[in-house]
């Protein structure tokens, strides 16, 4: 439960310092730390019902600070969830580069879902070069900012978890030799 309280606080302050940094960074380079959030609790959360409690209202939440359509990114970010605890769960997600090509990949996917889910609701228009160029930017801030994002997932996990998660990782924490932290 502290685990679950934490994770779930560190993605309302995720949500509140990406609307600061929106201000600054243009969007396609301001980083989606609350997506991150997610998708670092869809790498790492080791019940797979519990984290969609996590996801779901984060994604209304954005939903309400973005003012997209109602249930847009609620919706994707359940993909988005869904996507990474079955890819946790099946591949060996335990290093660096795995996480960035996953990252990679999903903001491209979460991306196109959301183009496509406003093209088809609100009639915004057909995705184009414009939409997919933003991708690719999106992606790459995405990926620097990933690291550091769940890494404090993870690190919230393991120091509020009852039980062992630790096989689970999605980032190594620590190695047991010549450990520094």
């Amino acid at each position: 439960m502290k685990s679950f309280v934490a994770v779930f606080a560190l993605g309302f302050a995720a949500l509140i310092v990406q609307g600061a940094l929106a201000l600054t960074i243009s969007p396609p380079w301001c980083p989606d730390l609350a997506w991150l959030v997610v998708v670092g609790v869809g790498l790492r959360w080791p019940g797979l019902l519990s984290g969609l409690f996590l996801a779901v209202p984060l994604g209304y939440a954005m939903d309400l600070l973005s003012g997209s359509l109602m249930g847009q990114h609620a919706f994707m970010r359940t993909v988005s969830y869904l996507t990474a605890a079955v890819a946790s769960r099946q591949l060996d997600m335990s290093g660096g580069i795995p996480v960035v090509i996953f990252v990679f990949a999903m903001t491209l996917v979460y991306g196109l879902g959301i183009a496509a889910t406003g093209s088809f609701f609100a009639g915004t228009g057909a995705i184009g070069w414009d939409v997919l160029s933003s991708g690719f930017a999106h992606a790459i801030a995405n990926v620097v900012a990933a690291g550091p994002v769940i890494t404090s997932v993870d690190r919230i996990i393991v120091r509020f978890a009852d039980e062992d998660v630790g096989r689970r990782g999605s980032l190594a924490l620590r190695s047991t030799r010549g450990s520094v932290s």
